[in-house]
């Protein structure tokens, strides 16, 4: 071992001396190659003393990869390494493996202090390895041990490189670099590893011109320019830095006496040329003949299936044609049925663009007959724009487009597979086509039938079920359920169940709406759908549902309000007078404002209190006075005479001898916050109906409506609970809140809040309701009394 230490320290030295000779004779990839050369030195040194103790050794290939195996170690690059055994059975080296890996590790992170990556690789592990690692092996070369293996290594690899498939990750790889350093060279602090003019960009024209079958180039006069800057620069960081910045390039110049602008000049123009090798490399594809997947050849610039093409690989390779900019013509030959059902699964999750290239070739009508069957169908709800296949790429479009920064395109990155919810929007709306069944009933049945067509993994299969039977759960939750009640949260989380389907529901749900028109996503919509995801995120994240008991709130908010003493009897008078479902549902900032609200109704001040809430372009109004029989429903009289739309109720009326009802409503006017002259018109209506002065009857007479007129009801729907749940479809229009809170009213039961919507294209509700003094409603007696009535 002292003679090894001797001889790496040896080394080591030579290692330091040529990095002093740099700045009296700076260069490019001649001072790499004479780096390398040193760390070959190491690795063959080491090779040799382990094989003294372990002969069995010398039947391992020692094979540079990457930068490494290229000849290009800047002073701080890292070095890569892959040992090649003789076959698959190598147990018996593990001794004197395990002995080299120990050996190098010193070597180099001990004594050169170099950074150093091992890798042992199988033939058998060819087939399977990324695309990172496959461009290692590319530029792999022998260093020390038998040369055969590395050849046996570098025909096997060759024998599985999909070049379309390689090409395509190269590509993206790049984008993404350019994005996160820079996209031109034209630049003042240039990354010059990585960025656009970088070292990388000629590197990765060579591995496309050699995956497409042509001759790699050799570096050139520009590329060694931008190599010699990453040299110094590695030097004057003392590690392995490659952003150049303005302080760094300053004393680059000065260490060898340069002009600064005169440097920064001479390696941008290198660098534009260096990014014009990666361009034109990229260019070729659309002039090269090569192969994109197993069944289809990219021929002059067109993606052209060959003959008894199997449907999963030939959509792989229209799939990797679309994305690389390819054309592809609707005269292809048939293909056979699917039997590759993950490389279909792959090709239709690969965006709007693939799957429009898909059914111009008829490899859609093979893969997913039930989406083609819809291409002229219409739904049977007016407010969709597009027959059911255009909707549904327009879904696919929205998804793809939303941008990385924002709530959803959060979402969207956090999902470590997005291939479950593709096919879910693929396969949504294809139940439509069955009108004896609701269609997300049918289009469940149809993903199951697809996940068996296919072969998928069964939890691939139950999660794309999953997706296409609850589509319309979400967008149903936050046009008509109270989001703000713990019990609804509570019942959403029963639904999901996990934080993946509540990712991948979010965002088919906003994505599908917003496909139905381009009216059909509100600023409302959006408030409640990003509300609900992070209230039921809450529940799904703890240990168990929340604790419902009221008088936990209740003492919560007595905690959090009782900041002045001089106040707390009334607080805790006011605390205890209240419905459990406000205590459960309401934050201690708002209970402030309604105990100040309802001190002055007992009075004999009525009052209203308005916000406006900008995220959901409405405006919120706070009525509160002495309760009387029909107040709630005569205050949306007001709103119904006025022409302003209703997007929520919020109810509470105090347990005490003078009752106080405390209703908060949810406005908007066209679409917008109600303007200052007709919300003050408004306020001071609703103030007279809290003083008992006005005549809602003769308003809504005097504007041309009629009082009695009865409420047309499509279809209704009672949950069960302490909180009853009324749903209700009915014909669009304004007033269908006033009619029918006059109705429950009638009956004597009480509204507690309530969610007005759109539903398709029906105008919806859901009225959250007790009988009288608050008791639980059954669900034949409500029933019952909606059939009577209609």
């Amino acid at each position: 071992m002292n003679v090894l230490t001797d001889h790496i320290r040896e080394i080591a030295r030579e290692r330091q001396n040529l990095f002093n000779e740099f700045w009296s004779r700076p260069e490019g990839g001649p001072f790499c190659e004479r780096h390398t050369q040193i760390v070959d030195r190491v690795i063959r040194v080491v090779y040799d003393a382990v094989r003294e103790d372990h002969p069995e050794i010398e039947s391992v290939s020692v094979v540079a990869t990457g930068g490494y195996g290229r000849r290009e170690l800047s002073p701080h690059s890292d070095v890569d390494v892959s040992l090649i055994p003789p076959d698959e059975e190598s147990t018996h080296l593990d001794a004197g493996v395990r002995k080299l890996f120990q050996r190098l590790h010193w070597a180099f992170g001990t004594e050169l202090r170099m950074e150093v990556g091992y890798a042992y690789r199988l033939l058998s592990d060819l087939p399977g390895v990324d695309a990172a690692t496959r461009t290692g092996l590319l530029d792999a070369r022998s260093v020390a041990g038998p040369v055969e293996r590395l050849q046996r290594l570098n025909r096997e690899m060759m024998k599985h490189l999909v070049s379309g498939e390689f090409v395509l990750a190269k590509i993206v790889e790049r984008n993404a670099s350019f994005q996160r350093y820079h996209d031109t060279p034209l630049v003042t602090e240039p990354q010059l590893k990585e960025g656009a003019g970088g070292m990388r960009c000629f590197q990765c024209a060579n591995w496309i011109r050699l995956a497409i079958g042509e001759q790699p180039r050799q570096p050139t006069e520009d590329y060694d320019t931008v190599i010699q800057v990453r040299n110094g620069l590695h030097l004057l960081a003392g590690r392995q830095h490659d952003l150049l910045g303005r302080s760094r390039r300053s004393e680059y110049a000065e260490r060898l006496g340069l002009d600064e602008s005169l440097v920064m000049q001479s390696l941008t123009q290198a660098m534009v040329v260096v990014h014009h090798e990666y361009t034109s490399a990229v260019q070729r594809l659309s002039e090269a003949r090569f192969p994109l997947s197993e069944d289809v050849m990219a021929i002059t610039g067109e993606a052209r299936m060959l003959g008894n093409a199997e449907a999963g690989s030939a959509a792989v390779g229209i799939a990797i044609a679309t994305r690389l900019g390819l054309q592809v013509s609707e005269i292809q030959p048939e293909c056979a049925p699917v039997t590759n059902g993950p490389a279909a699964l792959y090709a239709v999750s690969s965006g709007e663009a693939t799957l429009r290239n898909l059914d111009l070739a008829g490899i859609l009508e093979t893969l997913l007959p039930e989406l083609t069957a819809c291409r002229s169908f219409h739904s049977q709800d007016n407010a969709h724009t597009f027959t059911v296949f255009e909707h549904t790429l327009r879904v696919l479009r929205n998804l793809e487009q939303l941008p990385a920064g924002t709530f959803l395109g959060g979402l969207k990155d956090q999902l470590v597979d997005l291939e479950p919810l593709y096919l879910a929007i693929l396969l949504h709306d294809a139940g439509k086509r069955r009108p004896e069944l609701e269609h997300s009933i049918a289009g469940e049945e149809i993903a199951r039938l697809v996940g068996e067509r296919w072969n998928l993994n069964t939890s691939v299969v139950d999660l794309v079920a999953w997706l296409v039977r609850e589509h319309l759960t979400m967008a149903r939750y936050i046009r008509i359920r109270d989001t703000q009640n713990p019990e609804t949260i509570a019942e959403f989380a029963r639904i999901v169940g996990t934080p993946e389907r509540l990712t991948m529901l979010t965002l088919l749900t906003w994505a599908d709406v917003n496909a139905v028109s381009d009216s059909a996503w509100t600023a409302s919509q959006a408030a409640f759908l990003e509300g609900l995801f992070r209230a039921t995120s809450r529940v799904l994240e703890s240990d168990g549902e929340p604790a419902l008991d009221p008088g936990l709130y209740r003492q919560r908010l007595l905690r959090q309000l009782a900041k002045d003493p001089a106040n707390e009897d009334d607080l805790q008078d006011f605390l205890e007078s209240l419905p459990a479902y406000y205590l459960t549902s309401t934050a201690p900032e708002v209970a402030r404002l309604h105990l100040g609200l309802a001190q002055k109704a007992l009075r004999g001040e009525p009052s209203i209190e308005v916000a406006h809430r900008t995220e959901l372009s409405a405006t919120e109004l706070t009525a509160c006075g002495i309760d009387r029989p029909g107040l709630l429903s005569r205050l949306l009289g007001v709103f119904y005479a006025n022409d302003i739309s209703l997007l929520a109720i919020r109810a509470c009326t105090t347990h005490s001898d003078r009752p106080v009802a405390i209703d908060s409503f949810t406005l908007s006017f066209g679409g917008r916050i109600v303007p200052a002259a007709t919300l003050r018109l408004v306020g001071e209506q609703v103030v007279a109906v809290l003083r008992d002065e006005l005549d809602v009857d003769a308003l809504l007479r005097e504007r041309g409506k009629d009082p009695a007129r009865r409420q047309e009801v499509y279809h209704h729907h009672f949950i069960e609970g302490d909180l009853g749940i009324l749903e209700i479809r009915a014909p669009r229009g304004r007033g269908m809140a006033y009619r029918l809170s006059r109705w429950i009213a009638e009956q004597g039961w009480n509204i507690v809040s309530a969610r007005i919507g759109q539903w398709a294209g029906n105008a919806a509700a859901a009225f959250y309701v007790t009988g009288p003094a608050q008791s639980r409603l059954e669900e034949a007696e409500v029933s019952t009394r909606l059939q009577l009535r209609v």
